[in-house]
């Protein structure tokens, strides 16, 4: 179904490369697991080839369906992942033609490039996309794109690899055939056989004593001691000639005064403080500099059956002018019954004013459920103070507190 595109051209002129793995309609209805591919991407944060791979399935079942029904309807629920790596898109509907359908193909592929963490498969993939004009233009466009990142040696272990992101995110465990795979090559070796000693019963073997046969190791405790006493002993080495000359000319001035016109005091060991200059309260780090304004989402907290909406760092801590992954958690109220949540994450420059939102994640909840969340990458832009919320817009609008790059006291 994938396309291994190593090597292609951009050039609309060129041919396109043999597939390695032929092209076939996926069935919806058959057995096996799926996974809304929205939903995949707001768990799991995809490798490059990973991202290359699902945008050459999607290139692959588009000319499918195309070639069979016509310019499919995208929506949320028909674009989906099995559990052995494949993606399929269910045709809910047939468009009249390829202008309909070209904005709705433009979000999908770049969901799948954003998501990925190779910042250059998606400024590729969006240069490609803004200069088609047709499905078979895409095409062309899309897969000169992502071969870079797709090697054609690496398809099988890479489709593997996505299998096993849907399966974690169905929370379900290999496969049984698998599992009896991993027990056969886990077998261990038979024992060796017993043979029978000539010694005496309940005699040992003497065992040597190991401190004497082993240098021992020092002790780190034992090393950072040494490093400091030797420290210690290169600035006593380093000081002792100017501290002995200082003490024997105090000696010499006190007790011996030779010249009765040379000053008769001992000089200070270190210099008094500088004495404050008059305009130093005047001087630019006297004045500071201006602070950053508040973060106004213009949301409340809480709304409707949306109970608490929280958006920190993933990994820990974010700068600027670098990509930043962010987990949002939404808190529902279980009696609502809500079947999807809606969000996004926004950057907002405190200097500036300017808001910089992101592309919406639509997230399944499931029944009885108090809370879901969702992973987003952004890019923050380049200024000396930002925050970054989650905002929500169905079932109803929320907003998480700021979470402040690089600190809610920063200066503009």
């Amino acid at each position: 179904m994938s396309e291994a595109v190593l090597g292609l051209s951009v050039s609309r002129s060129e041919p396109a490369q043999p597939r390695l793995e032929p092209v076939q309609r996926i069935d919806i209805e058959a057995g096996g697991g799926r996974i809304v591919l929205r939903g995949l991407l707001a768990i799991a944060t995809l490798k490059p080839a990973q991202a290359a791979l699902l945008v050459t399935d999607v290139i692959d079942q588009l000319e499918l369906v195309r070639s069979r029904d016509g310019y499919p309807i995208l929506r949320d629920q028909a674009v989906t992942v099995s559990d052995r790596g494949q993606l399929a898109i269910d045709r809910t509907g047939s468009a009249a033609s390829w202008h309909d359908v070209q904005d709705a193909v433009a979000s999908l592929l770049r969901s799948i490039a954003t998501n990925c963490r190779d910042r250059a498969l998606a400024d590729r993939l969006d240069e490609s996309i803004d200069r088609t004009t047709d499905l078979a233009d895409l095409a062309r466009g899309v897969r000169g794109a992502v071969a870079p990142s797709l090697d054609p040696s690496t398809v099988g272990r890479t489709r593997c690899q996505l299998a096993e992101l849907v399966s974690a995110t169905r929370g379900r465990t290999l496969s049984d055939d698998r599992v009896v795979t991993d027990r056969a090559n886990s077998q261990s070796l038979p024992a060796p056989a017993v043979g029978s000693s000539l010694a005496p019963k309940g005699w040992y073997p003497p065992i040597g004593n190991p401190w004497h046969r082993r240098r021992r190791r020092l002790s780190r405790r034992r090393g950072v001691l040494g490093l400091i006493t030797i420290l210690l002993l290169v600035g006593a080495v380093w000081v002792a000639p100017g501290a002995w000359s200082e003490l024997r000319r105090g000696w010499d001035t006190v007790l011996h005064p030779v010249n009765p016109s040379e000053q008769n005091h001992i000089s200070p060991v270190s210099p008094p403080p500088p004495a404050p200059e008059a305009d130093q309260e005047t001087s630019p780090t006297a004045q500071g500099t201006a602070e950053a304004g508040p973060v106004r989402t213009g949301l409340p907290g809480s709304a409707g059956p949306i109970t608490r909406v929280t958006a920190t760092f993933a990994n820990g801590e974010c700068s600027t002018g670098q990509p930043c992954t962010m987990r949002v958690d939404v808190h529902v109220d279980p009696a609502a019954n809500v079947e999807a949540v809606t969000w996004h994450v926004s950057v907002y420059d405190r200097c500036s004013g300017a808001v910089h939102p992101g592309n919406d994640v639509t997230m399944p909840v499931p029944p009885g459920g108090q809370q879901v969340y969702g992973i987003a990458s952004v890019v923050l832009p380049h200024a000396p103070a930002l925050a970054v919320a989650g905002l929500t817009s169905a079932p109803a609008a929320a907003a998480s507190e700021p979470a402040f790059v690089p600190a809610e006291n920063a200066t503009c």
